[in-house]
């Protein structure tokens, strides 16, 4: 029986594989002649705004301003059209018939300050455009040409950079050209020295003695990196289909990893993806003290599957990033790691800081692992999900419409509809099958009466599941804080987000408690927001 179970599952379902698509990166190619003058054309074009923007009048300058940074775009967008970044050599020269130009760059540069080109597949001009009303954007003006360096998807990549974003790298930068003084000899290429910025760590620029605000757009490369059009995928498949995104489950980073940075961790919820964080992460890349102080990431993970096998799937994530990152456990920034959760995904952050000991696994079974009827690498699966280890380098907490015990939603009768079609993976669901056909008098009686119903996300997250027995039984260690949704005008102890009541999403012994007139999806409202900004401050404060 469980034989044929496994191959009709199997018939449905794709092996655990990215379903995300892995780039090619662009051949090596050469520039023409005529694609140079062309090009010079625009560096002379540069070079005039360049020369204008230190004389004559302030409202003179700022046009002169405009022009040059104007043609650097259209420059960098020429040369990044013909040729990638990886390809540019320093010294490459551009000439027209009138006047040529030498740009030359720092191949070896320091990532953290300067990016080289060679480290890029493209060079990409940011383009905004809101994709719903309380989308924001997060700018500082200046000297200088805001853009997006993107590194490939490729295989490669994956395996040096093993927590790259799903949809490529994507590097917060801006381009200055810096032009020498003009010798009038036209047998004499201007030198030109290209500088790509890290706008994350770099504010200011100097210009012949002169010290400038560096231009920046923190927004660009944030919209890439939690891309809608790629994230979304996950927000039906992943629920229906878990086993088809397992490939792409784990721990990303938004920018490059920085040990003195605190990592924040935004985990979402059901049926969503995190593309809901990018209203949060652009209030962190916007403000000075806390761009400096923090490095956003995130937890992609199919939402399909229960709470404890999640939450299992985020703690091994955590770990491995701390081995690759942090092998010593000695970086300052990944010691005071924060957890930010919406609804399912603050259950999940939470059981990265507890320590439940057997409270979990004696909400679920009624007999100790070793007299459970399975395998011995089943047994070892199902005791790594409900006992386990907190998370050390998690040191705060931030639940956000969360369920913590849980919501009569799941209980309705068209919630249970939409869990008949949820496909668990082979191995859960095999588990599952050896649990309810075979350990029945293992079982707590509610897990044994629902079924497979119990093993799925949407069963964890009902009010009537034991498993919440076990969870507020364990004591959370770290500083932890609620917001909280109130839709409607029922008093604060009747009300509920839409979703989750009042009275679920309260937490005793929270530093700090924010009701908002919102309902349950508000992780991108700016109150919300704010409040998340207001607790990474207490956070660097305490």
């Amino acid at each position: 029986m469980l034989r044929s179970l496994a191959l009709a599952t199997c018939g449905v379902l794709v092996s655990c594989h990215s379903v995300l698509r892995v780039e090619t990166p662009r051949a090596e190619t050469s520039l023409t002649a005529r694609e140079k003058r062309r090009m010079a054309a625009l560096l002379d074009h540069m070079a005039a705004g360049w020369d204008g923007m230190h004389h004559g009048p302030s409202a003179q300058r700022r046009r002169a301003q405009d022009q040059y940074d104007q043609a650097l775009a259209s420059f960098l967008h020429e040369w990044d059209d013909h040729q990638s970044p990886r390809y540019w050599q320093s010294g490459t020269v551009f000439a027209s018939g009138t006047q040529s130009f030498q740009i030359d760059f720092d191949p070896k540069a320091s990532p953290r300050r300067e990016v080289p080109p060679a480290q890029m597949d493209q060079i990409i001009l940011p383009s905004r455009k809101k994709t719903h009303s309380e989308d924001t954007l997060s700018e500082r003006s200046g000297l200088g040409v805001p853009v997006v360096g993107h590194v490939l998807r490729t295989p490669e990549a994956r395996k040096e950079h093993p927590f790259m974003p799903p949809n490529g790298g994507n590097l917060t930068l801006t381009a200055v050209m810096e032009v020498d003084d003009d010798d009038a000899d036209p047998a004499t290429p201007r030198h030109c020295r290209l500088h790509l910025h890290n706008a994350l760590n770099v504010e200011s620029v100097k210009v012949r003695q002169d010290e400038r605000p560096l231009a920046a757009n923190f927004t660009a490369a944030k919209d890439r990196a939690l891309s809608p059009k790629t994230m979304r995928l996950f927000s039906w498949l992943g629920l229906l289909y878990p086993e088809r995104t397992l490939g792409d489950c784990q721990l990303y980073r938004m920018d490059s990893y920085d040990p003195q940075r605190i990592p924040v961790v935004f985990v979402h919820g059901l049926m969503s993806d995190p593309h809901i964080w990018l209203n949060t992460v652009n209030a962190i890349s916007s403000d000075p003290e806390l761009r400096k102080k923090y490095q956003p990431w995130y937890f992609l993970y199919p939402t399909g599957m229960s709470v404890p096998q999640t939450s299992a799937r985020l703690r091994a994530s955590l770990q491995q990033a701390r081995d690759h990152y942090d092998p010593d456990r000695n970086d300052p920034g990944m010691n005071r790691m924060i957890l930010v959760g919406h609804s399912m995904g603050g259950l999940l952050s939470r059981m990265q800081a507890i320590d439940p000991k057997d409270k979990l696994w004696n909400a679920i079974f009624t007999k100790p692992p070793e007299k459970l009827n399975v395998s011995a690498s089943d047994r070892d699966r199902l005791v790594s999900t409900l006992k386990f280890k907190p998370q050390s380098q998690v040191k705060r907490l931030v639940f956000i419409t969360t369920p913590h015990h849980g919501s009569n939603i799941a209980g309705m009768n068209i919630v249970r509809r939409l869990a008949s079609l949820i496909r668990l993976p082979v191995d859960t669901l095999l588990i599952s099958q050896q649990l309810i056909t075979g350990n029945t008098d293992a079982l707590s009686p509610q897990i044994r009466d629902w079924g497979f119903f119990a093993f799925l996300s949407i069963g964890t997250l009902s009010d009537e599941h034991p498993f919440y027995d076990g969870l507020n039984s364990v004591p959370i260690p770290v500083p932890y804080h609620s917001i909280i949704g109130q839709y409607g005008r029922k008093p604060l102890l009747e009300s509920s987000d839409g979703a989750v009541p009042y009275r679920s999403s309260h937490l005793e012994g929270a530093q700090s408690e924010k009701v908002l007139p919102c309902w349950h999806g508000c992780v991108e409202r700016p109150e919300v927001v704010k409040e998340v900004v207001r607790i990474l401050r207490e956070h660097l404060r305490e």
